[in-house]
């Protein structure tokens, strides 16, 4: 399979170890993208839904797709739109989806037109199809197609249902998967393990701090915050 490189990646053994990228980085990589949108590959672009007014005013892209069903219709505009009619659960199926959008991304893209992708915030349907796109036609493993996205687009992150359906998706294309789940003790639940490193804070806390000091909480509720406070 051929693995299209990924910047800003250092490796330790043969076990790609991907290094956060510095803003500055991602400005650059996300260039002439207006505000909340971040640019997947050349002429693919991904956003939430509060962005996409700015976002289809600036870029005109020939194809917009909506994952988001729960979204009130859009103004009529010149745009033409694929619908995919999923809400963000882990049971939602994905499947019928992401090679048909996969698709469809590559038939404009082919034209040299533009193509947005959105869901309602950006974090999750948006960037299952979006992967599925780099799986397939960027031929990407699903892996390195992941971390591709994350440095432009660092609040990724697919519902685990959705990740087991991309594993899939990559097995059935290629023979094998790039990603596996894996047990996460902070959560007590499967996470792919491209997950593993924004719960290595959760897992410390968790073994540090018994359940007395979480007294009302569930203990993986606090060592979130406590995550999410180092992150700021």
């Amino acid at each position: 399979m051929k693995v299209l490189p990924v910047e800003d990646k250092a490796r330790v053994g043969d076990e790609p170890v991907v290094i956060d990228v510095p803003k500055s980085i991602r400005d650059e990589l996300n260039r002439g993208c207006p505000l909340g949108v971040s640019r997947v590959i050349d002429l693919v672009y991904i956003c939430g839904a509060h962005a996409l007014p700015g976002a289809v005013k600036t870029l005109r892209p020939n194809l917009v797709v909506n994952a988001a069903p729960e979204l009130p219709p859009p103004p009529e505009d010149y745009v033409p739109r694929h619908y995919v009619p999923l809400l963000d659960t882990p049971n939602s199926d994905m499947h019928p989806y992401m090679e048909s959008v996969a698709d469809l991304i590559n038939e404009v893209v082919s034209s040299n037109g533009a193509v947005l992708v959105h869901c309602v915030a950006g974090v999750s349907r948006s960037v299952t199809l979006c992967l599925a796109y780099l799986v397939k036609w960027n031929k990407m493993t699903l892996r390195d197609a992941y971390h591709h996205m994350k440095q432009r687009r660092p609040q990724i992150r697919p519902n685990t249902g959705f990740f087991k359906q991309l594993i899939k998706f990559e097995e059935r294309l290629y023979g094998e998967a790039s990603v596996k789940m894996v047990y996460c003790e902070a959560i007590d639940k499967e996470i792919p393990d491209v997950y593993e490193p924004d719960y290595r804070g959760m897992t410390w806390f968790r073994q540090r701090y018994n359940s007395s000091v979480c007294t009302g909480l569930k203990p993986f509720l606090i060592a979130e915050r406590f995550v999410i406070r180092l992150k700021e």
